[in-house]
């Protein structure tokens, strides 16, 4: 049987959008009033002094705390959908750590100032194998890595790690109009999908760039 990571293939690009498409209700979650508090919060977080730093999809939160704790003078964003990751690390996070229940393309798209994150982590994203939700939930696309670029300081970078070759190929396409750079410091924790592929010694494909100077 055809290793699947081998078999994946990137859906065709969707036409222009009106609001964004994403989880929890995409560009229409932070439309409703309830959710002012919860804006209000991120605002004032990443508006604080330091550089920022955006991980995106940081599952159990390891290397995520790791590095808030690592780095205190950096502001340490992650989002991810999953309400029961989200609260157990904001029960351990210090000042410098923001876990939100947020989708990252609308958050990029919608809320997200120009030129103010200096690093961002797109770390194991699923790949989606059904073709049905592949075109629906691809985190990457021509759309999300422009909202990437728009919030990047100049110098800023995306790093983005996968298990997926094919998936890989597609970021490479989507990044091809940007500048390659070195990878950001990372500490000694990782993910749990980082220890799996290295309990099972599958191959990982890194890539991390910047916007090309003017």
């Amino acid at each position: 049987m055809p290793d699947r990571r081998e078999s994946w293939t990137a859906p065709p690009p969707e036409p222009s959008r009106e609001g964004v498409r994403g989880a929890l209700g995409g560009s229409r979650l932070f439309e409703q009033p309830r959710q002012r508090a919860e804006v209000e919060r991120f605002e004032a977080f990443i508006a604080g002094p330091g550089p920022v730093a955006v991980e995106i999809g940081f599952d159990f939160g390891h290397r995520l705390l790791d590095h808030a704790q690592r780095w205190p003078t950096w502001r340490w964003l992650g989002l991810e959908v999953r309400k029961a990751r989200v609260d157990d690390l904001a029960e351990k996070a210090p000042p410098n750590l923001l876990p939100w229940r947020a989708d990252a393309r609308t958050v990029f798209a919608m809320l997200m100032p120009a030129g103010r994150v200096e690093r961002i982590d797109v770390l194991f994203p699923t790949p989606w194998w059904d073709e049905g939700k592949r075109a629906r939930r691809l985190l990457l696309t021509a759309d999300s890595v422009a909202d990437l670029g728009r919030s990047l300081r100049p110098g800023g970078v995306v790093h983005v790690a996968t298990d997926v070759g094919p998936y890989f190929e597609h970021v490479q396409e989507l990044f091809a109009g940007w500048q390659p750079a070195d990878h950001p410091p990372s500490g000694e924790a990782r993910s749990r999908r980082e220890r799996v592929c290295a309990r099972d010694e599958l191959p990982v494909w890194r890539g991390t760039w910047r916007l090309r100077d003017p």
